[in-house]
């Protein structure tokens, strides 16, 4: 046997860091032993990687296809040494997932805190970024799981339907349409909105269902965060697409109020999803069936 572990750890790192510093970095070894790891990793395999200008790499076809098989070795041996020196049966290791902004800020960090003190040796690293983004990050193995809001399409992601959500528009409480009634789409033709962005999946409801409908809405700004879409609503900039989950709060406390519109439907679901090329630890699977059981409000 030529290939080692620790040559696919590297080969590991390296496809995520995309160049052989920055992933000799990561693992806390030098640049010259990651090289020459990765080197000789190749001379048994064949070329893993496009090497381009200025020492970046990418994975080429045999990377790509080594890179799965690769991840699961190196976490089946890191499964052997939690599980066996440790004892603790699959209640050990560290875990990797990223949240859409919505479920992140508002559902996530409750969530994990209780799987904490079910599982105190499991640590979870959350990140949130868009459903794009995170998408991109689970195909390529860079985080073991996520919980999104978006539709996700990808052949390599298994996509779990976890919870039902809402949109709904807001606006500051002395907005002239807050206190209407028989409110139809037309009437907010001429708003400024202020909306999350292209990617996220608040985004892409709002394109697909509003949008359409008002064919050229007038878009203020775009913004990452909802708790900036809410500041910026509360500061009278305009009004909102946002989920219901993100702000009863600031409604039941009348800092900013609901505007019903007629034969408006903007449901979605949360999803959680999973690269199905990627191995399945007994620590992920355990936090997927905790996640997945969470499937009750808490408002």
């Amino acid at each position: 046997m030529h290939i080692t572990l620790r040559q696919l750890e590297i080969f590991k790192a390296v496809a995520q860091c995309g160049r052989v510093t920055a992933a000799a970095e990561l693992l806390f070894i030098s640049q010259p032993a990651a090289s020459m790891a990765l080197s000789e990793l190749e001379k048994h395999l064949g070329s893993l990687f496009d090497r381009h200008q200025g020492a970046s790499m990418t994975l080429n076809d045999a990377g790509r296809a080594l890179l799965p098989m690769a991840c699961e070795l190196v976490d089946r041996a890191k499964e052997i040494e939690q599980q066996f020196v440790d004892g603790s049966c699959y209640e050990q290791g560290v875990l990797k997932i990223s949240a859409s902004s919505t479920v992140g800020n508002n559902l996530m960090p409750g969530i994990l805190g209780d799987f904490s003190r079910e599982f105190p040796r499991i640590r979870t690293e959350l990140t949130i970024d868009n459903t794009r983004s995170i998408v991109n990050s689970l195909v390529a193995m860079d985080i073991d799981m996520a919980v999104v809001e978006g539709t996700c399409l990808h052949p390599d992601i298994d996509v779990h339907t976890w919870r039902e959500d809402e949109l709904v528009i807001i606006a500051h409480p002395d907005h002239p349409l807050a206190n209407k009634e028989d409110i139809g789409l037309k009437d907010l033709k001429d708003e400024s909105w202020i909306l999350r962005e292209s990617g996220s999946g608040t985004r892409e409801l709002f394109d697909e269902v509003i949008a359409s409908q008002l064919v050229t809405p007038r878009i203020l700004m775009s913004l990452n965060r909802s708790e900036a879409i809410k500041q910026a609503v509360m500061d009278g900039l305009g009004i909102a697409c946002i989920s219901r989950l993100a702000v009863w709060r600031a409604v039941n406390g009348g800092l900013l109020s609901i505007i019903n519109v007629r034969d408006l439907t903007l449901k979605r679901y949360f999803y959680l999803l999973l690269n199905r090329n990627k191995y399945r630890s007994g620590v992920v699977q355990k936090t997927t069936d905790f996640i997945l059981s969470k499937r009750e409000s808490q408002q």
